[in-house]
């Protein structure tokens, strides 16, 4: 499994070696909400790599059930642990993270991502202090998730420390998530994508129709639930012009997906105080560990 600080790149990285775009991206941390699989069929080997959410310290429910899913991925789902961690010395976050990957007694892979940004003193240095932190790791890779350097020796430490097993997932399965949450899921990035500050956090997308047309134009309909009135309109824009961006975008990364054409229909919803209500949270699709 992945698992990193928000913003660490876990994302990019999952998606450069499963050689899509599966799990979204965004500029902001905290895009990753719950856990997802993408799976690397290879001669002899079976790679599930299971991205998480950016580990954190939660500051309401939506965010507890983030941190959750991401115990159970490292308690339940990981033969190894791909630590990620940006070039820069490690913080509060990061040591708490790697305290708890020490305490796992599975073998784990530390990742440096990002040194394209960084001059080769600063990378070097943050190699050094996440060794620190984690000194009985099998290997220490310098990577860019981004331009794909150093990932094809990752993905080999990687593959080399899995258990023998037979194969979890039938050849062919790409992930474990339906095409609802993709839908659900392009329309959150988008959202990460064009708005500022508070409103994509406080913004829910919930698949409710997805109907298949062979032959012909499927037809997906995404509820964007909102926490207060007041972000219903910024989320809307003057004459519907924001979420026709939004609408326009996800539409776009869903047919590229899917491979097959589809109306994308978006609705937003007022459902106040929905990232501390534990009901409509499981509604949403946001499951605990």
């Amino acid at each position: 499994m992945l698992a990193g600080a928000p913003n660490a790149g876990k994302s990019t990285l999952l998606n450069r070696i499963s050689g899509g775009s599966l799990s979204i991206v965004s500029p902001k941390p905290q895009t990753t909400r719950q856990n997802l699989i993408a799976i690397k069929n290879s001669p002899g080997s079976q790679l599930a790599l299971v991205d998480t959410p950016g580990y954190l310290d939660p500051r309401y429910k939506l965010q507890e059930t983030m941190l959750s899913s991401i115990r159970r991925a490292l308690h339940e789902e990981a033969d190894v642990v791909c630590f990620v961690a940006e070039p820069n010395p490690p913080g509060k976050t990061e040591r708490a993270l790697a305290g708890l990957v020490a305490q796992l007694g599975v073998p784990a892979v530390l990742a440096i991502n990002k040194i394209d940004s960084v001059s080769r003193v600063r990378a070097e240095a943050a190699r050094i202090e996440y060794g620190k932190l984690l000194p009985g790791c099998a290997s220490i890779h310098m990577i860019s998730a981004a331009r794909g350097t150093g990932v094809e020796a990752l993905t080999a430490a990687l593959s080399r420390l899995l258990p023998e097993h037979e194969p979890y997932f039938p050849e062919g399965q790409w992930t474990d998530k339906w095409e609802r949450f993709f839908a659900a899921e392009f329309v959150r990035e988008q959202l990460l994508c064009l708005y500022e500050k508070e409103i994509p956090y406080a913004c829910a997308a919930q698949t409710e129709t997805f109907q298949e047309n062979h032959g012909g134009e499927g037809y997906v309909r995404v509820v964007i639930h909102v926490e207060r009135e007041t972000q219903k309109p910024i989320i809307i824009g003057k004459g519907g012009g924001a979420i026709k961006k939004v609408r326009e975008g996800a539409q776009k990364r869903l047919e590229e997906f899917l491979g097959r054409k589809l109306r994308l229909e978006l609705f937003v919803k007022v459902s106040p105080g929905w990232r501390s209500d534990t009901a409509m949270i499981k509604e949403f699709g946001y499951h605990e560990g």
